[in-house]
């Protein structure tokens, strides 16, 4: 009896040490998934004019706008919870996707921003999001914002 005991107690102690060093390997696994954004907030900043913010539902705040037969320059900020910029968000996994309707035409200038032309005054529906380059899905969006396209003054 005393020799099974001391039999299962050597086993035992050989599966603890085993399962030990299979999770002592796992922690240096350098395959582990790359950090996720954690985006609830885009600010895009056109260039002249004040902040538009679009939150993670959608809903946006400000006005965007672009005079007709004209140009306005951008650029885009992916904020986190405590407002700041993400940190995992950067242009080499990264950039700002741009999908204007008819009326509106976009060149990108850089990762996170860009310059938007209009025809003729009106309002036009410009999806922005964040997409993920590699994986070319949107990690944030896309969201639709009005952009309103003003006639010169007479």
């Amino acid at each position: 009896m005393h020799q099974m005991f001391s039999i299962t107690r050597r086993r035992f102690a050989a599966l603890a040490i085993a399962a030990l060093a299979l999770s002592a390997g796992a922690c240096k696994d350098s395959t582990s998934p790359e950090a996720e954004p954690e985006v609830v907030t885009m600010r895009i900043t056109p260039a002249g004019g004040a902040a538009v913010t679009v939150s993670s539902t959608g809903a946006v705040t400000g006005t965007l706008s672009v005079p007709a037969a004209g140009t306005r320059a951008f650029t885009v900020e992916f904020l986190n919870a405590a407002g700041e910029p993400d940190p995992v968000v950067d242009g080499s996994t990264f950039q700002v996707s741009v999908a204007p309707g008819a009326g509106i035409t976009f060149v990108r200038t850089g990762p996170f921003a860009g310059t938007l032309t209009a025809g003729a005054a009106g309002t036009v529906a410009v999806q922005f999001g964040l997409l993920h380059i590699e994986e070319n899905h949107n990690d944030f969006g896309p969201f639709t914002v009005n952009v309103s396209v003003s006639a010169p003054a007479p």
